[in-house]
């Protein structure tokens, strides 16, 4: 398979001359990207004889999901995101993907898994997001390569990739100490998995570093699971006059919105009266008064690194198992206020 400049361009964010002038070893370029260049092309670079004998089989994503009545906004983005993103790393490398949800109770992963090794699978990506150790137990007789995203069970078979959730939390609730605030609650939603468990033990962490107030029943508030609840819920927990902080961390995008038109409702500014800061960016169909402050996690890249892993597994260029932490960023908007000011 005759790997193009174009494509490896887009996979490194370089421009099509850059990998144009590396390959071709001449002049303009500096030694990192032309390693760089010269290193992708060496994994991903297969002969004619490897591609006719791959070019039909499968990496399958399998995703666990709970068997609810409706979905959040944020786990339909998160899902098909990731799917596109590591859907045309595969395609990239000459593989067909395809996405088998699987639904708690349902659904029989073990059986899913077993029927993958006559099929024509060449690897699986794992979606481990609501997985718990038992479920995963499946995995233990599994003999075709695959990757973990999104949970980490310690199994030196395989890769775990995660969002690093407690560095994005701490990042919020730094800038938020730089302004001043002291006196910061974490409204969290109701549902409990890997990411939430790690962005509440990172306010914990944070919260006792900094010698701030922390009580496990009284400064993490269970909002609700959904927009709609993270409303209500916030509505009752204003109309009951429960302590009202200087600031708020919002455990995820729903929690963001929910809490901040109740606190709208109730005739709250912000961040003139409260400050909040939330992870995850609001997606563009969410209407605010205000630029939220908040945590961009970096899906599609998550998906994007855990594809390779996968395929470097696949070609039998990866023995050694990792954990990969992904990195979140500081979007700053003008939900925050300066009280040291």
């Amino acid at each position: 398979m005759k790997i193009k400049a174009k494509d490896i361009a887009r996979e490194l964010g370089l421009s099509t001359a850059t990998v144009s002038l590396a390959i071709n070893n001449r002049p303009g370029v500096n030694a990192e990207t032309r390693a760089r260049v010269l290193q992708y092309l060496d994994e991903a670079q297969d002969t004619d004889e490897e591609w006719k004998n791959k070019k039909e089989k499968t990496i399958r994503m399998y995703t666990l999901m709970e068997d609810r009545p409706f979905w959040d906004a944020s786990e339909n983005i998160r899902l098909y995101s990731s799917y596109e993103e590591a859907s045309r790393r595969a395609r990239t490398a000459g593989y067909k993907m395809d996405m088998v949800c699987v639904y708690r109770d349902k659904d029989n992963l073990a059986k899913m898994l077993k029927d993958c090794e006559k099929e024509n699978v060449a690897g699986v990506y794992m979606n481990a997001t609501y997985m718990t150790e038992e479920e995963y137990r499946c995995f233990h007789e599994f003999h075709l390569p695959f990757i973990v995203s999104d949970q980490d069970f310690h199994d030196l078979r395989t890769d775990s990739i995660v969002l690093n959730n407690q560095q994005g939390v701490r990042l919020g609730l730094g800038y938020l100490y730089e302004n001043g605030h002291r006196d910061i609650l974490y409204f969290r939603n109701s549902n409990n998995f890997y990411n939430m468990y790690e962005r509440r033990e990172g306010y914990r962490r944070f919260m006792e570093e900094k010698g701030l107030k922390f009580d496990q029943d009284t400064s993490i508030v269970d909002i609700g699971g959904d927009t709609q609840a993270a409303y209500e819920g916030m509505l009752k927990y204003i109309d009951k006059k429960v302590h009202m902080p200087t600031a708020i961390f919002a455990e995820n995008f729903e929690v963001t919105i929910g809490v901040s038109k109740a606190l709208e409702n109730r005739k709250y500014r912000i961040p003139e009266d409260i400050s909040i800061v939330g992870f995850d960016e609001i997606p563009g169909m969410a209407l605010l008064d205000f630029e939220p402050t908040c945590i961009r996690a970096f899906h599609a890249q998550k998906a994007n690194i855990a594809m390779g892993r996968l395929l470097d597994r696949i070609r039998k260029k990866r023995k050694e198992s990792i954990n990969i932490l992904i990195n979140n960023e500081l979007v700053i908007g003008n939900s925050v206020k300066n009280i040291l000011k």
